[in-house]
């Protein structure tokens, strides 16, 4: 359990360095430049997410399982993931930048161009942090983590400094932010010897036919995740796109908690054996239950306040939002738990399944629900989708895995020990070092 720990705790300072960043651009621009950065950013991050075609879980699948050693997992990502970005970026700034920024000011378009550098830094980047967790050297990948993260808080201290701090500093220091792990992974893998510049046709094959497999599930996820605030961008005004963005960055804290969890229960069940996976899964599962719960009730409770305190009076009439998008958190956490187990067992295309329903209602609700009710409606179509999802590809688990769901829920007396376990180590020593 030391590399949960350890993610963990990365994980939390990750989440303060994300807050300290987030008030900052919530004092500085107000919820109209919020609203801007959200859009310049919007549409290349999606662009990177589009193109990352699943390498990066084909990445971490043949670290974790040891199919290919690590210079052929290293040459076959810079191969692909070169020729997608590629790809990437002179799609983007020929078709989708003209397209989707027509009604924002040459400042944001301006940006938004800038930004599409942020396509290479996501796409190598994302593939070399997950080498690095397939191989389990936690360590470095948590490192690379909160690079990011106290990276780009450094960075807007420095073009406040500066007196840059307007939507264009903020997307540059973003930018120059996303650059530090793509730099700090490549280097870890250059230093550690798995350097390679090129991959056999048959690795390359297992590679694109992994990430093929997957690529659907994460492209309709993604789309998920991003849906509500492109049409928010597209029907609303900036000011309304910033307090959304505000409240579903704080609902989701609880969120970022759990998927720490996540991240070490993937490599961990994709290298156990198919017997022993249930067991593995089950038990990350019921430990993010726990911390799930109890963490949205406390920050549903604090929502007006903690909204006041860290973003000022202006985000205050985003509680409600924030409350609402809570309901629906939970499980859309949770949810990460089957989709692991789908890819733990090589069975991606499954996870399509759900997504695809996901990703239609949530569409249709949005139609109807944000024209009516704003901000309020995207946040009830995300609560209505995501629960569904849950409990649909909870189904698709019982059914075609085979896995029982009520003992994935039901605490073991492995669960116990391990209790016991944490308490001594994190009470019984910290007090025997301090006497």
């Amino acid at each position: 359990m030391k590399a949960l720990f350890i993610t963990m705790m990365t994980t939390g300072l990750l989440q303060f360095a994300n807050l300290g960043s987030g008030m900052l651009a919530a004092h500085l621009l107000q919820p109209a430049g919020r609203g801007d950065l959200a859009a310049a950013i919007l549409w290349p991050t999606t662009l990177s997410y589009l193109a990352l075609f699943g390498l990066q879980d084909a990445t971490l699948f043949h670290a974790a399982s040891g199919r290919q050693t690590a210079r052929q997992i290293f040459g076959a990502g810079l191969l692909l993931v070169s020729f997608v970005t590629i790809v990437a970026m002179v799609l983007g700034y020929f078709v989708v930048i003209p397209l989707a920024y027509v009604d924002y000011s040459a400042s944001v378009r301006s940006l938004a161009v800038l930004l599409l550098f942020l396509i290479p830094c996501t796409i190598i980047g994302t593939i070399y942090q997950e080498m690095l967790r397939g191989y389990m050297r936690l360590a470095i990948w948590n490192a690379m983590r909160v690079s990011l993260g106290v990276g780009y808080l450094a960075l807007i201290l420095v073009v406040y400094a500066l007196g840059q701090a307007d939507v264009t500093g903020f997307g540059i220091a973003y930018l120059l932010a996303q650059s530090l792990p793509l730099i700090g992974g490549i280097g870890f893998g250059l230093w550690a010897g798995w350097a390679s510049w090129g991959a056999s046709v048959p690795v390359l094959k297992q590679f694109a036919a992994y990430g093929l497999r997957i690529h659907t599930s994460n492209v309709v996820s993604m789309l998920n995740g991003k849906i509500d605030q492109m049409l928010i961008a597209t029907t609303l005004d900036p000011a309304s796109l910033g307090l959304y963005v505000v409240a579903t960055t704080m609902s989701q804290i609880t969120y970022t908690v759990v998927n720490s969890v996540t991240m070490v229960a993937y490599p961990r069940a994709c290298g156990a054996s198919p017997a022993e996976r249930p067991a593995v899964i089950g038990l990350y599962f019921r430990l993010s239950v726990v911390i799930m719960l109890s963490s949205t009730a406390v920050l549903w409770l604090l929502a007006p306040l903690a909204l006041r305190l860290l973003f000022g009076a202006s985000f205050i009439s985003a509680t409600p939002v924030m409350r609402l998008l809570l309901w629906g958190v939970v499980p859309f956490a949770l949810k990460d738990f089957f989709v692991l187990a789908f890819k733990a067992y090589d069975r991606a295309l499954s996870i399509s399944k759900a997504e695809l329903v996901t990703l239609v209602l949530n569409a249709a609700l949005l139609a109807v629900l944000v024209p009516q009710f704003g901000l309020m409606g995207a946040a009830a179509s995300f609560v209505i989708a995501r629960w569904v999802s849950f409990l649909y590809l909870g189904q698709l688990v019982h059914k075609q895995l085979g896995m029982a769901l009520v003992p994935l829920i039901i605490p073991t007396r492995a669960d116990l020990a391990l209790a016991q376990d944490v308490f001594y180590r994190a009470v019984v020593k910290i007090g025997l070092r301090a006497h």
